[in-house]
């Protein structure tokens, strides 16, 4: 009992998200800030450490607004619903050597599939909010989902054909340098794909402001609109451990096993896409569509095939 309860609320519950959420926020600000030659959060606390709270603090006091003609079911439970679906993969993730929280032979099948599950309830919260542009972002998220998801799983089958198992924790006892080098293509397939997942640069079309005014949050305030960001940010959590898990050996390091391992790994990935997101502007629906069905899917496939290749020639006994 006491471990459930440690698990749902402590490591790796609600509270290990918020203190992520909040770290990473700031961490985005400061580390984007040298890229675009800005000093990001500086006055309050070291470093700005504590502007982050302030805005939180901020959002939770301020109004909710809900504008009429709304759906009010959708509207105001699909905020709450997409942070609860959003922390789930949480849970089947081997976060240290001790194994996740809930054993699964299917975990990473369940990890891809809540993943999945996350755009659609932002289309929901477009479609609820009964405004064209919130309905239009929602139209793009759910768009760029279906587009990157099958190089999403594609990519993360990978691990599974090579070591033969759809169990995370396998995975990560299975991983090696060696293993690492054959599924490095699928790492950087499994990278680009979650980029368009995430809606991050160059794949943010379901918030552009100059065209969708900010897509399905449009009509979002106060303590929904946290909400709603709240989970945008545990999934990143959840699709940076998978890729930990799944390519890098998770919590395993040299000379000691540790979670701070896991940790740096996850950071690692974050450094990377906050330097893509920095650097590189907007591209259309139409070029995002043809980038990923035209090339994505067919390199994943590709992929695949050269995992199999690899499998029967130097892991035979996998």
């Amino acid at each position: 009992m006491l471990d459930t309860f440690l698990d749902a609320w402590l490591f790796p519950g609600l509270l290990y998200a918020l203190v992520w959420t909040v770290g990473l926020f700031w961490f985005f600000r400061k580390f984007m800030a040298p890229l675009h030659k800005r000093v990001g959060p500086y006055f309050n606390g070291p470093h700005g450490s504590y502007q982050t709270l302030f805005d939180l603090s901020k959002l939770l006091s301020k109004e909710s607004i809900t504008p009429k003609g709304v759906n009010l079911y959708l509207f105001s439970i699909m905020p709450l619903l997409a942070v609860i679906v959003a922390m789930l993969p949480n849970a089947v993730i081997p976060w240290t050597a001790s194994g996740p929280a809930i054993e699964s032979r299917y975990s990473l099948l369940v990890l891809v599939v809540l993943v999945g599950i996350e755009p659609f309830l932002f289309f929901l919260t477009g479609f609820g909010s009964e405004n064209k542009y919130s309905f239009l972002g929602g139209i793009r998220v759910l768009t760029q989902s279906i587009s990157f998801e099958t190089s999403y799983l594609l990519a993360a089958l990978a691990p599974a054909l090579l070591f033969g198992t759809l169990d995370l924790s396998v995975i990560v006892e299975k991983t090696s340098w060696s293993s690492f080098l054959i599924l490095f293509p699928a790492f950087v397939i499994y990278f680009i794909a979650l980029l368009g997942l995430l809606e991050q640069p160059p794949f943010n079309i379901p918030d552009a402001e100059q065209e969708v005014v900010y897509g399905f949050l449009t009509e979002y305030s106060g303590t929904n609109y946290f909400l709603l960001n709240l989970s945008k940010f545990v999934e990143f959590m959840a699709v940076f451990a998978g890729a930990g898990a799944l390519y890098l050996g998770a919590y395993k390091g040299i000379f000691f096993d540790s979670y701070l391992w896991f940790f740096l790994k996850m950071l690692l990935v974050a450094v990377v896409m906050i330097t893509i997101r920095a650097a590189t502007p907007r591209i259309t629906l139409g070029q995002m569509l043809a980038f990923s069905w035209r090339y994505l899917v067919p390199l994943s496939l590709l992929n695949l095939a050269w995992v199999l290749a690899a499998r029967a020639l130097f892991f035979q006994g996998a």
